[in-house]
């Protein structure tokens, strides 16, 4: 039998403090070959961070840089790829530009990914490796935390799911640009630097004092600092005691800036970034008291290969971590005190409606997987006010980062959401006149969908005791049984039909058969 020739994909990623590339050869997620990477080292961040803007200079360097990884996909014939930008293109004020001039001069066209996407591009692949290696046990807690140049992400793993998500807008460039030079150099700087980041995650403190932590995954360019200092060479896995750390900790905060270059032997450049960067450890690692600090040696652009692969091939990774962004979900659900049983009930009828629909609906995978969280969140807007819940719903999932998820992705989300239960979409309500085309058609065909399955369980007391769904020409007919009068449920099933018969152009019929 004929053997199946490797796939080529390349990823490119301009970060705030590299540039680079990886171009990989597959044919499956376990047979993954590095074929070529190269990284650029930049000043982006830096840049962003003081001015709010990458000099055009800097942005003709970038171009420069891309030609050359262009030449080299033309070299190894890689046409599938993607070049996605993190925090110092997403912050600068002169982004557009930025994005026009790369693709004028290159020909490459640049993803910008927020920050909830940017944490979750590189939890793909910190879950793959410590997965791998038989170190998720889901009784234990494990806190994956992202320290990129101006972000942080929180990832709590427990019970098998995700049990909190939070990002910050703190990072150790970021932290290091918030103090002008006489600061940093002041004798009072150590102090006034743990105030201040225990004042910007408070919020993260007291959510870990109710947990424990077995495991702390630390992740992001500072991390090979971090071992560097500790006279550690980076593995694919690294482990870090405790008591080596707190000995680092403790004989960095003795030194000045002219000690720390000589002692590490580092440039003045990383060595300004050190005292901000193991303060910020240290906070993490006191409000988490972990038996164990692991430090994989993942980055954003291998969470990007992985993601892309694994969607490719089907690998059950993606499945795997499509799963665990569904529990973080009903985690948000429950901070808002949902009704976890009419919520579970609305995403079973909704996702039965979508696989029945299959051959109308023309939608995929990802907006079944978009459909299942609006369907989970789609009241919680109840939490702030009943009389306008729909409206609370789309502001609070529009304001949520709810990770794994794109902007525009979390917009479908949320006005679905909006019209679970009032109205119809419409370009006379802004949240839906915003919306490309081709998003507009989604959220009314998700939304039409949602609608019908909320209605099934109008009484939030899950009547319902078997459904079938049949498809008959211009009609489709959702037999349920129930010992209960459902003249509610009929009523309001009746009301919501006329709207997904216009998106659909087919007549929703609800017939009622009696049993138990």
């Amino acid at each position: 039998m004929a053997r199946h020739a490797p796939d080529r994909f390349a990823a490119i990623h301009v970060g705030s403090e590299q540039i680079g590339v990886m171009i990989v050869e597959y044919t499956k997620l376990d047979n993954i070959k590095v074929i070529e990477q190269s990284y650029r080292q930049v000043m982006l961040g830096e840049e962003t961070f003081k001015t709010g803007r990458v000099s055009f200079g800097a942005v003709s360097e970038i171009c420069e840089l891309l030609k050359g990884y262009g030449r080299l996909l033309i070299e190894y014939g890689v046409r599938d790829y993607r070049l996605v930008a993190t925090t110092a293109i997403r912050e600068a004020q002169n982004q557009p530009y930025i994005i026009d001039q790369i693709k004028v001069k290159t020909g490459f066209t640049v993803e910008v990914v927020d920050m909830p996407q940017e944490i979750f591009y590189k939890y793909v692949s910190l879950v793959k490796t410590v997965n791998d290696r038989g170190l998720m046990s889901q009784e234990d807690g494990m806190l994956f935390v992202d320290i990129s140049s101006g972000g942080l992400g929180f990832t709590l793993y427990k019970d098998g799911g995700l049990t909190y998500q939070q990002n910050i807008h703190i990072g150790a460039l970021r932290i290091k640009e918030s103090f002008d030079k006489s600061q940093r150099d002041s004798a009072h700087f150590h102090e006034a630097l743990s105030e201040y980041i225990s004042s910007t995650i408070e919020p993260v403190e007291k959510e870990m004092s109710q947990h424990h932590i077995k495991r702390l995954i630390l992740s992001g360019p500072e991390t090979k600092l971090l071992l560097k200092m500790l006279g550690k060479e980076q593995g694919r896995v690294t482990y870090v005691s405790l008591s080596e750390f707190s000995d680092l900790y403790k004989q960095v905060r003795s030194l000045n800036l002219p000690q720390i270059i000589k002692t590490f032997n580092l440039t003045e450049h990383k060595a300004e970034i050190v005292l901000p960067t193991i303060v910020l450890y240290r906070k993490i690692v006191s409000l988490t008291n972990p038996e164990e600090i692991v430090i994989p040696s993942d980055q954003f652009i291998d969470g990007v290969v992985i993601k892309h692969i694994a969607e490719r091939t089907g690998h059950e990774h993606n499945k795997l971590i499509e799963n665990q962004l569904t529990s973080l979900c009903w985690e948000i659900g429950k901070k808002y005190y949902y009704d976890p049983d009419h919520a579970a009930a609305v995403e079973k009828w909704s996702l039965l409606l979508f696989d029945k629909l299959a051959r109308v609906h023309g939608l995929g995978q990802r907006h079944r997987l978009l459909l299942k969280v609006a369907a989970i969140l789609h009241d919680i807007g109840k939490h702030v006010n009943l009389r306008r819940h729909y409206f609370y719903s789309y502001r609070l999932i529009i304001s949520s980062d709810i990770m794994g998820f794109s902007e525009a992705e979390r917009h479908i989300m949320a006005n679905i959401a909006f019209y679970h239960s009032k109205g119809t979409p419409s370009d006379s309500d802004a949240n839906f006149a915003s919306l490309t085309p081709g998003q507009k058609v989604t959220v009314s065909k998700l939304s039409a969908i949602v609608r019908l399955a909320d209605a099934i369980d109008r009484s939030h007391r899950q009547k319902v005791s078997k459904t079938e769904v049949a498809l008959r020409g211009d009609e489709m007919v959702i037999t349920v049984t129930s010992k209960e009068d459902m003249s509610l449920e009929a009523w309001t099933f009746a009301d919501k039909a006329d709207f997904f018969e216009d998106v659909f152009g087919i007549k929703a019929i609800l017939i009622r058969q009696a049993g138990g």
